[in-house]
């Protein structure tokens, strides 16, 4: 398993964890903490904060625009090739937008607690956690839900709920602004950095690979342009993670003289024959899914075993009874 891709499971256990609570101060923090300080008599604070749930989303995404001057050149960069540039600015990109969510977070905080007495500071704490992070939970999903493309924003939004509930108990314990604002920036960075090794550690990983394992990516690359998306995208996706997670059991086989082009299209004929016979793509038994991707799983299986004969790697004999077991085991599922 990639190193990127253990981080990524880490974070999926602790974010799994945590999940049950956050969603807890979410649901009911807002509720009860409006309650509570209606009962102390708090409804200007109340008010204040409704006004800001109500109006920070658009304003938060006015702010938010500056980061795209990043995010363009980053996802340009990449498409080019050219990962580590696209790496740079997709850096850029992130801090922005963790910096600018540090500042807002801070600065709701003070906000609604600076004239907190001692009977109203715990729901004012827990108030203003709903009024920093309601908008730009709501923006994620809006993110999430309309095909945005930033499929990290849930991430930054988790740390940042992190973040404010430890500003909340430190403040509560005596804890000065200006030590929470450097816990809070503390560990929005370090969540930052960890989302950028997430996001591009499989390309920094692809930049610094040796050069056989280069060819074996621009191969794939150019099967893609010759099978287009679809179906392939779900073959290339396992055929790329099997290449890079064992790296020396492919070098072991191009070493004993097999040539990267047959390694890499017995790979695609290995993965797409597997997928196709999984019953994972049928409609019935043995027939697939005219809407799902089967049907073109099954000629990319076909046409990688035709370009295996090509390179002379197999016989047309050997192809042809690949190609009928396959398809007697595509029959006995669904």
């Amino acid at each position: 398993m990639a190193i990127s891709e253990k981080i990524q499971t880490g974070f999926v256990a602790t974010l799994t964890a945590l999940t049950v609570p956050i969603m807890i101060l979410n649901l009911l923090g807002g509720i009860i903490s409006g309650i509570w300080l209606a009962i102390l008599g708090e409804w200007g604070e109340i008010f204040r904060g409704i006004l800001f749930m109500v109006v920070s989303g658009f304003a938060i995404s006015i702010a938010l625009m500056p980061s795209l001057l990043f995010a363009a050149p980053a996802a340009m960069a990449i498409e080019k090739g050219k990962k580590l540039l696209g790496m740079f600015f997709g850096s850029l990109s992130v801090l922005y937008t963790i910096a600018l969510m540090t500042v807002w977070c801070l600065w709701i905080m003070w906000l609604f607690v600076s004239s907190a007495t001692d009977s109203s500071l715990i729901p004012l704490l827990v108030w203003s956690y709903g009024v920093a992070l309601a908008p730009w939970m709501w923006l994620a999903q809006k993110d999430q839900q309309g095909g945005g493309g930033n499929e990290y924003s849930m991430f930054t939004i988790f740390f940042a709920q992190i973040s404010y509930i430890l500003g909340m108990i430190l403040f509560f314990l005596g804890a000065t602004l200006g030590t929470i604002a450097f816990i809070f920036g503390a560990i929005m960075l370090a969540g930052g950095i960890l989302q950028v090794f997430i996001a591009f550690g499989g390309e920094i990983k692809k930049s610094f690979s040796k050069k056989e394992v280069k060819e074996a990516l621009g191969i794939l690359e150019e099967a893609s342009q010759k099978f287009g998306s679809g179906g392939f995208d779900l073959v290339k996706q396992h055929v790329e993670k099997s290449i890079l997670s064992d790296t020396e059991q492919f070098m072991d086989v191009v070493r004993k003289g097999r040539s990267v082009r047959k390694y890499v299209y017995s790979m695609i004929a290995n993965v797409s024959g597997d997928m196709v016979e999984s019953g994972h793509y049928h409609i019935y038994r043995g027939i697939l899914n005219p809407m799902g991707p089967g049907e073109d799983l099954l000629k990319i299986f076909d046409s990688a075993m035709d370009e295996l004969v090509k390179l002379g790697d197999t016989d047309k004999k050997n192809a042809d009874e690949q190609k009928e077991a396959v398809r007697k085991n595509m029959a006995n599922m669904g």
